[in-house]
């Protein structure tokens, strides 16, 4: 069973751009009234997402969990839920990913991806749980949080700074801040954005606002004392959302860490350059999208292979694993924190 489960992971990484058209080919002949209105981009993009759940599935069969496509396929539901995409456009994709998928194996092999698609189905004609806002106003941190993230919605990054050194002023601690106003606004910009609420534009001006006030804090945060441990965060290549390892290295530095920030969209070759030049004690990996989550695994396995990340201590995070923290050494990392302040009380733990 190993050996089809690799035959079939091989083949289906290698030849995953045909394998995307194919499906889109079948799944334009099934649909042509829905589709045609797209256009040619329509189709591109169509491919382009295909394409996006083959790695998510060949990481389910090969991690032999069908929790993994099965959520993934719900987080898409919700996506294309606010796209105002009907369901059926999915269950569509996945029978059109089963029939592709078994004209291109042999039939023994099929056992080792239905059970995964069939997953994927199922979740599809499941209902959604509601997700509510994640700023409670009950609290007076969420109150802030509340006027912060209505500030950055309105476009008003002036006002959203103010209310935030306002807080420092009044003696607020710059890890609640932190935690309960940058972190909940920013998983509320989230919900917003995967409801379709607020367009890909107001997203990413209030990451970027997020980021600009979070420098802010920077006077408070290192002048701390040093502990003489070092860490190297990235987000993994292809990962844009990197506000959540910012704040991860932040909390590392107030921690008394030497940190060394690669931001966004890091090459595995870029992080293994910094664990070297850097003699990095641990190094932390964040995944926010869940189709990079293969990425995430590959990237691990390369630092793992190298001469001098064989015995570093990792430590994963981020969005695409909320659903799975309980599963993170599926991944061989060392360590799983779902925020900022955990990160720290692992790492401490890890590197004693």
């Amino acid at each position: 069973m190993e050996n089809l489960i690799e035959q079939f992971e091989n083949a289906v990484l290698q030849k995953q751009s045909v394998i995307a058209e194919q499906i889109v080919e079948k799944q334009y002949d099934r649909q042509p009234g829905f589709w045609k209105p797209f256009g040619s981009e329509g189709r591109r993009l169509s491919v382009r997402d295909a394409g996006y759940h083959l790695p998510f599935l060949v990481e389910a069969v090969v991690s032999d969990d069908t929790d993994v496509f099965g959520e993934y396929v719900a987080w898409v539901k919700r996506l294309f839920r606010g796209l105002n995409f009907p369901d059926e456009v999915m269950i569509v994709t996945l029978e059109c990913t089963a029939e592709v998928l078994k004209e291109m194996f042999a039939e023994k092999i099929h056992p080792v991806f239905m059970p995964f698609i069939e997953e994927g189905l199922k979740r599809m004609n499941e209902p959604l749980d509601e997700i509510t806002s994640f700023i409670d106003t009950s609290t007076e941190a969420g109150r802030i949080a509340r006027q912060y993230t209505d500030a950055l919605l309105d476009g008003d990054r002036r006002t959203a700074s103010q209310i935030v050194m306002n807080a420092v002023e009044n003696k607020m601690p710059v890890k609640d801040i932190y935690l309960e106003v940058f972190q909940q606004s920013q998983y509320e910009v989230g919900r917003l954005w995967l409801s379709n609420e607020i367009s890909v534009a107001t997203e990413h001006f209030c990451s970027a606002s997020t980021q600009t006030i979070m420098a802010q804090m920077y006077p408070y945060i290192f002048s701390t004392n040093r502990i003489g441990k070092t860490l190297v965060a990235a987000c993994v290549g292809g990962e844009l959302h990197e506000i959540g390892i910012r704040m991860v290295t932040d909390f590392f530095e107030m921690g008394g860490w030497d940190t060394y920030y690669l931001g966004a969209n890091s090459p595995a070759a870029s992080i293994l350059n910094a664990i070297d030049e850097n003699e990095a004690h641990l190094v932390a990996l964040s995944a926010a999208m869940p189709y990079h989550r293969p990425l995430l695994r590959d990237t691990i396995r390369k630092i793992r292979e190298s001469t001098s990340g064989r015995n570093l201590k990792i430590m994963i995070g981020g969005s695409a694993l909320s659903f799975f923290g309980d599963k993170w050494s599926d991944f061989d990392a060392d360590g799983y924190a779902p925020n900022a302040s955990e990160a720290v009380e692992v790492a401490n733990l890890l590197t004693a």
